[in-house]
C-alpha cells in the first residue's frame, strides 16, 4: 500500500535497519489497550532472550521464535503482548514487538522510560553476530534519534543494571560496557516506576527467560 511504501522510504532516508512489522511475523492481536510512550525516550535497555537460546539465522526461525515468545508472554505471563519493543535476529533483520509508540514489558519499573531491545539467543558465554551487535549499537538507535523517538544523549543499559537478573548475559554485558552510550548505574540509582520489585529471577533455582 502507499502508506507502507511511504514508511519504508522514510525509514531508508533515516538510515533505519530493515524492520519486519508485526503482520510479517504473524503476531497475535494485542490483548487490552496499549499505553502510549511519551517520546522521545532517554534510555535503551539491552536484553538477550535466553530462551530461545540458539540464535535465529533465517526468517522462518526468527518469526517462529517471535510467535513463541509472544505466546509465552501473553498466555503464561499474562501480559498484553510480547514484552520487548524490538527483537534482533542473526538473520540481519529487526522484528517489531511493541514498537516505537507503546509502553513495553521488558524492564520492570522502567518500561515507560526506554525501549527494550532483545537479541535472540543466550549470551552468557558467547557473543551475538557482529551484524546483530551493529544493529543494536549503531543502526537502530541512530534511526530512533533521527526519527525523534530517542534523545541524542540517550543512555544504554543492560537489563541487569535495573532488575535482579543475569540478562543480557555475562559476555554481552561486558561488551556493552565498551559502547559509547553505555551508562554505569546501579539498581537503586534511577527512580523506580512500578510495583514492588520482587523479581521472579530471585525465586527460581534454574535460569528463567529474560523478561
Amino acid at each position: 500500500s502507499f502508506s507502507h511504501c511511504l514508511f519504508f522510504c522514510v525509514a531508508l532516508l533515516l538510515g533505519c535497519p530493515a524492520i519486519h512489522p508485526r503482520c510479517r511475523w504473524g503476531a497475535a492481536p494485542y490483548q487490552g489497550r496499549p499505553t502510549p510512550l511519551q517520546l522521545p525516550l532517554g534510555f535503551l535497555y539491552v536484553h538477550h532472550t535466553y530462551v530461545p537460546a540458539p540464535p535465529c539465522t533465517d526468517f522462518a526461525r526468527c518469526a517462529a521464535n517471535m510467535r513463541s515468545m509472544q505466546r509465552y508472554h501473553q498466555d503464561t505471563r499474562g501480559w498484553e503482548d510480547i514484552g520487548y519493543s524490538f527483537v534482533v535476529g542473526s538473520d540481519g533483520y529487526v522484528y517489531e514487538g511493541r514498537g516505537w509508540h507503546w509502553v513495553g514489558a521488558h524492564t520492570l519499573g522502567h518500561n515507560s522510560r526506554g525501549f527494550g531491545v532483545a537479541i535472540v539467543g543466550n549470551y552468557t558465554a558467547a557473543l551475538p553476530t557482529e551484524a546483530a551487535l551493529r544493529t543494536v549499537r549503531d543502526t537502530l538507535p541512530t534511526c530512533a534519534v533521527r526519527a525523534g523517538f530517542l534523545r541524542p544523549d540517550y543512555a544504554l543499559l543492560g537489563h541487569r543494571q535495573l532488575v535482579r537478573t543475569d540478562c543480557p548475559g555475562d559476555a554481552l554485558f561486558h561488551l556493552l560496557r565498551t559502547w559509547p552510550h553505555f551508562t554505569a548505574v546501579s539498581l537503586r540509582s534511577l527512580p523506580y516506576h512500578g510495583p514492588p520489585p520482587l523479581s521472579l529471577h530471585k525465586c527460581h533455582k534454574v535460569p528463567v527467560p529474560c523478561l
